[in-house]
């Protein structure tokens, strides 16, 4: 019987040529992507945790399909990472999801913005990315709106 360990360093070592050939390889272009969150009155849901989450797509163009995130900032700002901090997402069609939670202990906590906007079925953004893209804008509706 083969532990989980070493099945996990298995899957690593057998996964990481498939990854470096995916990352460079033709086809798969990285953007920046930045941009802001913030209520329709022009404030910025604030909370211990405050993240944003770009899903890839069903049917997209791009052979690589691959979720990129990004904490939002007490400014409402953020920054989306795929492989390395700051790299971006890859070009193709995205839902958008938003969560932000004030006492976040042990994958739960008090969510301070409406539900729709942290489930990809439920979502009303999406987001093409592609070269040469302006920076996003995310305006939510406040709780109970």
């Amino acid at each position: 019987m083969i532990s989980r360990s070493v099945l996990g360093i298995l899957c690593v070592a057998l996964g990481l040529p498939l990854l470096g050939g995916c990352w460079g390889g033709p086809g798969v272009d990285m953007v920046p992507v930045r941009g802001t969150v913030k209520f329709t009155d022009g404030t910025v849901p604030q909370g211990e945790v405050a993240t944003i989450t770009f899903d890839p797509v069903a049917g997209g163009s791009s052979p690589v399909r691959k979720v990129a995130s990004g904490q939002i900032k007490p400014d409402g700002g953020f920054e989306l990472s795929t492989v390395k901090p700051g790299d971006g997402a890859i070009v193709g069609k995205y839902k958008v999801t938003i969560e932000v939670y004030k006492n976040y202990i042990a994958g739960r906590g008090d969510l301070q913005i409406p539900e729709k906007y942290t489930k990809t079925e439920t979502t009303p953004f999406e987001v093409t990315v592609e070269s040469g893209m302006k920076p996003c804008e995310f305006v939510l509706d406040k709780p109970g709106a």
